[in-house]
């Protein structure tokens, strides 16, 4: 997928997130506020997933050092 519609994406999410409150808060009041939120995580939460599924392996000099990570993480957890 290229990086144009990626970022298309993200930033039409973003001003429709940002814009919701606007249209909810007649008909939900007070609770526009939990609504939008919880409605902002799920959407940004599918949008990165949708990130991790069109390049699972981006960051693979990260994962190769993932067992070095973990020893230390050991070490310093349980002396």
């Amino acid at each position: 997928v290229p990086l144009s519609s990626s970022r298309h994406r993200s930033r039409f999410l973003t001003i429709w997130c940002g814009t919701l409150p606007v249209v909810l808060v007649d008909a939900l009041g007070w609770m526009t506020v939990p609504a939008v939120a919880f409605v902002s995580w799920c959407l940004f939460g599918i949008e990165e997933i949708g990130h991790l599924i069109e390049q699972p392996f981006r960051d693979e000099e990260a994962l190769a050092s993932a067992p070095a990570l973990v020893s230390a993480r050991r070490h310093y957890s349980y002396g």
